[in-house]
């Protein structure tokens, strides 16, 4: 059998996926200690190799190996080709998204009949709505546009944290505000809205590109079944922004209640769920799950007293609008705190995971 051959002492097999086909290969044993197996020939040609490049073998924490060609000349970059004339005007938007969350380096976009006015504004606004994408070529026909970003330059704990920082920083402004702040304060918060959505959709891309390929898995220091929970954090953070974002608007545009108190629910929640979210995001890195223990113990004891507070309302005797306005402050704050909820728990998921250990069965 034609071939490159690898060694090595501990390995069963190795299975490559080619062609969407798995091939099983049988070990042979030489020099009395040493197994070798051969590998697919087309892989060693579409990297270029040739007898005594070298590839790296590395160990994965499933037990399995990898192979890579370490040697090879071969550049890829993943493009995507978006043709206007197929595409309703309502879903450009929605493509050049999926385009950037699929992780293509180069996204052209094209149009025999022209690339008119009203098609630049989309293109303009998707730039300003994602991270790192600029035009490199432009002409009446086509726009072709590059990622500038390298995804190892992106940690994804960082990105998390800024998210988390936008969202504190918006519920931080709201308090102030219900509690007699001047209401300019707020006038930012659809940027920072805006910011938190094109955060979501950088780590989307991140995590899209870590499931996918094993050397920017190895760039980031986490595995893919990390990267695929940490994933699930990023939506609920963005979630929590779309609900700090409707507060925000709440308290611009509609009269605050005088007699709100900080000390009184429903806004006596928003201080539990600082703390507990910060506890929740320092356990990104840290490994106490008691933390996390407390922290969804506090948060679902908060959510039954918000609870029991939009049922008392309809017993209160105030003016409809305060009692409309207090509604839609409590339910908010409960959906965010029951997103973080859901953050807690998927912490626990990753603390698990990372306690586990694989075990030979006999």
């Amino acid at each position: 059998m034609k071939g490159i051959y690898f060694a090595s002492n501990a390995a069963r097999y190795v299975e490559r996926v080619a062609s969407n086909k798995s091939e099983v290969r049988k070990l042979q044993l030489t020099g009395g200690s040493t197994y070798i197996v051969s590998l697919p020939k087309r892989w060693v040609m579409e990297h270029q190799l040739s007898a005594k490049d070298e590839v790296r073998i590395e160990w994965r924490p499933s037990g399995s190996l990898r192979v890579n060609a370490e040697t090879t000349s071969v550049r890829k970059r993943r493009q995507v080709e978006i043709d206007l004339q197929e595409i309703s005007r309502d879903f450009i938007l929605d493509h050049l998204i999926a385009a950037y969350l699929s992780g293509a380096q180069n996204i052209r976009i094209i149009s025999k009949s022209g690339i008119d006015r009203e098609h630049r504004r989309e293109l303009r606004r998707f730039i300003q709505t994602t991270r790192g994408i600029e035009i490199a070529n432009e002409s009446d026909y086509s726009v072709e546009m590059i990622t500038l970003l390298n995804p190892a330059e992106m940690p994804l704990h960082s990105s998390l944290n800024r998210m988390y920082l936008l969202v504190s920083s918006q519920i931080r402004d709201v308090v102030e505000v219900l509690t007699g702040g001047d209401i300019t304060i707020l006038e930012d918060s659809e940027e920072r809205e805006k910011e938190v959505d094109a955060l979501r959709l950088l780590l989307e891309r991140q995590v899209g590109q870590i499931l996918e390929s094993a050397s920017i898995e190895t760039s980031f220091g986490t595995t893919r079944w990390e990267a695929a929970e940490l994933s699930n954090i990023v939506r609920t953070l963005e979630r929590i922004g779309d609900h700090c974002y409707i507060l925000s608007r709440l308290c611009v545009n509609q009269e605050v209640p005088k007699n709100l108190s900080s000390a009184e629910l429903p806004v006596s929640v928003i201080p539990i769920w600082q703390s507990s979210i910060k506890q929740l995001i320092a356990n990104l890195r840290k490994r106490k799950v008691k933390e996390i223990h407390d922290a969804k113990s506090n948060l679902e004891s908060a959510i039954m007293n918000l609870r029991e507070y939009e049922d008392s309302l309809w017993e209160m005797k105030l003016q409809s609008t305060d009692a409309l306005f207090l509604d839609k402050l409590s339910e908010s704050l409960r959906r965010i705190l029951a997103y973080t909820v859901d953050m807690a728990e998927i912490l626990i998921n990753i603390h698990t995971h990372r306690n586990s250990i694989d075990v030979t069965i006999e």
